[in-house]
């Protein structure tokens, strides 16, 4: 199986072990070693041009187990999906004869999503878009969301009516999607379960440490979660917080801590390596994300498969999951988040239900095994559409039948969506008839 996959940078030589999205990285390192996988990578700055590109191959580096070509994109903004398109057409010509060319594109994002299906169009396969963030939202006061302008709005509409196949990895999103009269599979990206993996019990407390990592920006919004701390230590709880991600608000949460007088009991981390991740999350109590708008953060399936429970906004993985698998409280409310938390942190046996109720979740449907999911749409969308798939389909049906069963469980592992999809083939097949 020969796989293009799309995306706007994060793939850059020698970054797989200090990488920004760690989650991406272990998905086109589980990809990879069971299909041939190219990466086209649509950012910043490169010498490659459409013409360049069709007199030579382009120059290529290793990551993950996977080949990835660094295509940059185009400084000029009403250009950028139009160069973008050329761009990967002519990398894809150039890479290799065509028997060794891509039989689907996987763009992961709004602009990849798009070069993905007007490409996958323009060369006959099948392509994949997976939505990932802001592409559905719309925060004009933070600038923040896809929604907010009318060009951003026009490129939402053509994806969602011309994408065949999407992606999301949260029903909060999935919900997004329908809204908008669309379609989309449910398939979280996996993560290394067993490396983050402890027990739910941690020491009853006081004192107790809280855990927040995400980026420092205003739309993971950490000034409702210093504001709700202040609360909790006015309120005479003995309490302390570890912050841990990169600062792109150029020191505005940092300053605001001061502020709050909470010196000595807020510790900014900046980005951490995975090891001490772990290492702070072994010693928290709960896991804390404000964010005013998320859909499916990375960090809190890696904080429940630590083991902690989750308490935050109403938004992505903790809409999804609450009551029964975390405390949502509404956006921008610090006070009834300080009120989730005085009480959650009260309660070590509602701590350690909820906690492990979360663990159970992400073991079951978002470990490494998750991104496997992809590799069986790939084949199934090869298949439907007359691809060489077919026979690697049938050596895995034939391979589940000879240990015993079927192959399935309860993972989200399209399984649902492949016989949504052969329906859906076959009316078409029907209709063109």
């Amino acid at each position: 199986m020969r796989v293009g996959l799309i995306v706007r940078g994060g793939v850059e030589p020698g970054s797989e072990d200090r990488n920004a999205a760690p989650i991406f990285v272990d998905f086109i390192r589980r990809v990879a070693a069971t299909t041939c996988l190219q990466v086209f990578s649509l950012h910043g700055s490169s010498p490659a041009t459409v013409r360049s590109l069709l007199r030579a191959r382009p120059p290529a580096h290793p990551f993950a187990g996977a080949e990835v070509f660094a295509l940059g994109t185009t400084g000029a903004p009403r250009l950028r999906l139009l160069v973008d398109v050329l761009r990967v057409l002519a990398a894809i010509r150039a890479a290799g004869p065509q028997s060794a060319r891509p039989e689907i594109l996987h763009g992961i994002g709004l602009s990849p999503g798009v070069v993905a299906t007007i490409a996958g169009r323009l060369l006959g396969i099948p392509s994949v878009v997976s939505l990932i963030g802001g592409e559905l939202t719309s925060l004009p006061a933070i600038g923040y969301g896809e929604l907010r302008t009318a060009k951003g709005r026009a490129i939402v509409r053509a994806l969602l009516a011309q994408a065949r196949t999407i992606t999301v990895a949260s029903g909060f999103m999935q919900a997004r999607v329908e809204r908008h009269g669309a379609y989309a599979r449910r398939m979280p990206f996996g993560i290394d379960v067993d490396r983050f993996r402890a027990p739910v019990a941690r020491p009853a407390g006081p004192p107790f440490r809280l855990l927040h990592v995400g980026t420092l920006c205003a739309v993971k919004d950490q000034l409702t979660l210093l504001r709700a701390v202040r609360a909790l230590v006015d309120g005479g709880l003995e309490i302390a917080l570890d912050v841990v991600g990169f600062d792109d608000w150029g020191g505005r949460v940092q300053r605001e801590a001061q502020g709050l007088g909470l010196n000595g009991r807020v510790s900014f981390h900046g980005w951490a390596e995975r090891d001490q991740l772990v290492a702070l999350q072994r010693r928290a109590h709960a896991f804390v994300m404000t964010s005013l708008d998320d859909v499916a953060p990375a960090a809190v399936l890696e904080a429940v498969a630590a083991g902690l429970p989750i308490v935050g906004t109403n938004v992505g993985f903790i809409a999804d999951w609450a009551p029964e698998m975390a405390v949502a409280t509404p956006v921008g409310d610090a006070r009834a988040l300080a009120v989730a938390l005085r009480r959650l942190l009260g309660d070590r046996a509602e701590r350690e239900r909820l906690a492990a109720n979360a663990q159970a979740w992400v073991s079951r449907h978002a470990d490494l095994d998750a991104n496997d999911a992809f590799v069986r749409l790939y084949r199934e969308l090869a298949w439907a559409s007359g691809g060489a798939a077919t026979l690697e389909i049938q050596h895995e049906e034939a391979a589940a039948r000879h240990h015993g069963g079927d192959g399935a469980d309860d993972r989200f592992d399209a399984s649902e969506d492949v016989q949504q999809w052969r329906g859906q083939v076959r009316l078409q097949r029907a209709a063109d008839e």
